[in-house]
């Protein structure tokens, strides 16, 4: 019997080895296209809301139909009204003013001749001071740093002032590189992350955003996951102001998963999949979602 046991435990003993993968299991993955248009061979809903100026705002109102607009129409223009995130907007320019006395901040997060305008659509990318790819939220938190402010990924004050520097690409269309080099490995690592299954429940984000969109899921219907880095950081009613890395830990928490921390390596492999998934869409905040 013991003989026995022993000769099991050596037949595992490679399993357990330093740098074996853990087991794992994976939706059946989608060929996405790194652009936001491919949502047209996901679920065809993109012609809905390719303009985000030209809105059938019918579908809105109709709960049969107004996932087809992927939630797009949660965003300004259908709700012009003054809300959380206008102020965080405010907050995020008279930080920014603070930091920028110098003029050291803008051009640490990367502005060049033309200031802020079109900084927010290049990012994420590969910042050569930091040794690997970053979001724009991570960067701040870095260059705060230089300036002696701590301004920490994830907190309020980061994000607002993310915020405002997305305001100043507004209308700009999302473009980042993801078909070559560390940002292709990234996107790639993004997209086998978004089809891993995960936690108690035992679900990937692809078990809802691919395999289940236009079904409802705790009474919201479920969109794909086309378009929406554009619209970050969010102004949510329920949750404040939110960057797109504290939208995976909500993710996690709600699916029983581990979640990690703003800035951590799987996140940011997340968050160029997503904005590859965007490219082509045009910046739009502040934006609402309930």
């Amino acid at each position: 019997m013991r003989k026995t046991c022993l000769i099991a435990l050596l037949a595992l003993a490679p399993l357990f080895a330093h740098g074996a993968e853990p087991y794992r299991e994976y939706d059946l993955a989608e060929t996405y296209e790194p652009h936001v248009s491919g949502d047209m061979r996901l679920s065809g809903s993109y012609r809905h809301w390719a303009n985000p100026g030209n809105l059938d705002w019918r579908m809105a109102g109709n709960p049969d139909e107004n996932w087809k607009l992927n939630w797009k129409f949660m965003d300004p223009p259908f709700n012009s009204a003054v809300h959380g995130g206008h102020f965080a907007m405010d907050r995020g320019e008279l930080l920014f003013k603070e930091l920028n006395l110098k003029g050291r901040f803008a051009k640490c997060l990367g502005a060049g001749k033309g200031g802020l305008k079109g900084l927010r659509a290049r990012y994420p990318m590969y910042r050569a001071d930091l040794k690997r790819i970053a979001g724009l939220e991570e960067v701040i938190e870095s260059c705060a740093a230089r300036e002696g402010r701590v301004l920490q990924n994830g907190s309020y004050d980061n994000s607002a002032v993310s915020l405002f520097v997305a305001g100043r690409s507004n209308g700009m269309p999302i473009r980042i590189d993801v078909g070559k080099g560390v940002m292709r490995d990234a996107f790639e690592r993004g997209r086998t992350l978004f089809h891993t299954r995960a936690g108690k429940l035992n679900l990937a984000c692809s078990s809802c955003h691919t395999h289940q969109i236009g079904l409802q899921l705790r009474g919201t219907v479920i969109t794909t996951p086309y378009g929406d880095a554009a619209h970050y950081p969010v102004y949510r009613t329920k949750y404040f102001l939110q960057s797109l890395h504290l939208r995976f830990i909500e993710c996690n928490l709600d699916t029983r998963v581990q979640p990690l921390m703003p800035g951590s390596r799987a996140y940011t492999d997340l968050e160029v999949f997503l904005t590859g998934l965007t490219n082509g869409y045009p910046v739009s905040v502040p934006s609402e979602r309930d």
